[in-house]
């Protein structure tokens, strides 16, 4: 599962009643039902409900979901997050630490969307390595033969991240092509 949560029902809890189940997203409709049902959410009396303890798979994902999200897009997003390939959950993972368009589900479902705007280098965990990387194989500058054991290599990668609005994340190096954020889902 990708997304797991507490939900309560709110109406209870704020009488003093605690009532939770735990439900996995994606979830079906029937799971919804079954998990709303057990906490007394009823839509006349009782409706409103809470998410809290969330957990994910995908790191900083359940940081981003607020206790009074949409369960529905909640769901939505876990579907979204299910169907990415292991590269494009360790993109979206980058992403969401790197910070931008994940204010809201409704950004990080959009983020979903727009993975190809990401560029993540698994292997730079470093200013360094990205130094060397850019002066290596990317051959960004050229050095004398006698300077490439005197360059700092650290120095320059760390200018380059901060010229390009990247991010040294646990899942490596990433940035942003700087492609418009286009909203996909509304």
């Amino acid at each position: 599962m990708e997304i797991t949560a507490h939900i309560a029902n709110l109406g209870k809890y704020t009488s003093g009643i605690l009532t939770d189940a735990v439900l996995s997203f994606p979830a079906t409709k029937e799971q919804v039902r079954m998990a709303l049902q057990s906490i007394g959410v009823d839509g006349l009396r009782y409706e409103e409900i809470m998410l809290c303890d969330c957990h994910s798979s995908i790191p900083g994902l359940a940081g981003k979901i607020g206790e009074y999200a949409s369960i529905d897009e909640v769901n939505y997003l876990a579907n979204q997050v299910q169907a990415l390939s292991p590269s494009e959950r360790n993109i979206f993972a980058a992403a969401i630490q790197h910070g931008e368009y994940c204010d809201s589900l409704q950004d990080l479902i959009n983020l979903t969307f727009q993975l190809d705007a990401y560029t993540l280098l698994p292997d730079i965990a470093s200013y360094e390595a990205y130094g060397r990387y850019l002066v290596q194989e990317m051959q960004s500058i050229t050095l004398p033969p006698e300077a490439i054991d005197y360059f700092d290599y650290a120095a320059y990668g760390e200018d380059i991240t901060i010229n390009e609005n990247g991010m040294l994340t646990a899942q490596g190096y990433i940035t942003h092509d700087g492609t418009p954020f286009r909203e996909v889902y509304d």
